[in-house]
């Protein structure tokens, strides 16, 4: 079992040698890179079958990620001319900005020619500073909740369950390691889980019924689980669409802070397997 992670420095290290791995460089990529001051990286895609076996564990064909994380682009693409499009039109400041639509389009029409297209892109949140100056202290729960650790079989009886999908995924590559749910009444209202998307990392999802909404129930549970998974040995993450703006509340509020970008285009070409 691997020893907690107690401090920000080490979710940091353990995060850059995962962005590298998942888009196909040596694990010490990013860190070095970070130590020299780069601001752009880039490498060609592999076969699945070739990529790092501690690499996020999704099965989708996609032809170009790219992220940046703390101002460090990233590139990793399978068309040589894409990745060399890609890392022209990000060089320098500019892929602080690739977010923006008109940045985005740009991309876009480079990919188009390659029969690529858009997948989507999303923001992440790791554990910030301040989550590590407050986790001492006593943080009360919203009350008139029970809370409880779900286990496998107890949470099970939701799959297929739409009111909690994004806390629980059901996935077979990334399976749900941990769960914790309010309950008013016996029934559960609201569910926070996380799913052990690699060897070192564990994605949180969080839903909430309509009806028990804006009363902290979200940022705590949230909070909670990633207090639990560090414990674990491993590092939370948090996923949002960039144009979430309550979603990235939650996370503000359960000591999250953004880490990076992340944009994903697939072959129009290949049907997915995932």
């Amino acid at each position: 079992m691997p020893a907690a992670i107690t401090s920000y420095v080490a979710v940091e290290e353990i995060l850059a040698a995962q962005l590298s791995v998942d888009l196909c460089l040596p694990e010490q990529a990013i860190a070095i890179a970070r130590q020299h001051g780069s601001t752009q990286l880039s490498a060609p895609r592999l076969p699945l079958d070739q990529m790092h076996p501690a690499r996020r564990r999704y099965r989708d064909h996609w032809e170009l990620r790219l992220i940046n994380f703390r101002g460090l682009t990233v590139i990793c693409a399978q068309h040589p001319r894409v990745r060399e499009a890609a890392d022209n039109l990000l060089a320098g400041d500019n892929g602080n900005w690739v977010g923006d639509y008109s940045e985005l389009r740009k991309l876009n029409d480079y990919l188009t020619p390659y029969a690529l297209q858009l997948s989507g892109t999303s923001l992440f949140y790791t554990p910030g500073k301040d989550f590590w100056q407050e986790r001492n202290l006593q943080r009360s729960a919203p009350a008139g909740f029970e809370y409880r650790w779900l286990e496998p079989e107890e949470f099970e009886k939701f799959r297929g369950d739409s009111r909690f999908e994004n806390a629980l995924g059901f996935k077979e590559l990334r399976p749900d390691v941990q769960v914790l749910g309010a309950l008013a009444g016996g029934e559960v209202v609201a569910l926070s889980g996380a799913s052990e998307d690699s060897n070192w990392c564990r994605q949180i999802g969080i839903d909430v019924l309509p009806e028990y909404r804006g009363r902290g129930l979200a940022s705590y549970l949230v909070r909670e689980l990633a207090v639990a998974i560090l414990l674990e040995g491993f590092v939370p993450f948090y996923g949002t669409s960039p144009s979430h703006i309550l979603s990235q509340q939650v996370a503000l509020k359960a000591g999250l802070r953004p880490a990076w970008w992340e944009f994903v285009s697939t072959s129009l070409n290949e049907i997915s397997v995932s």
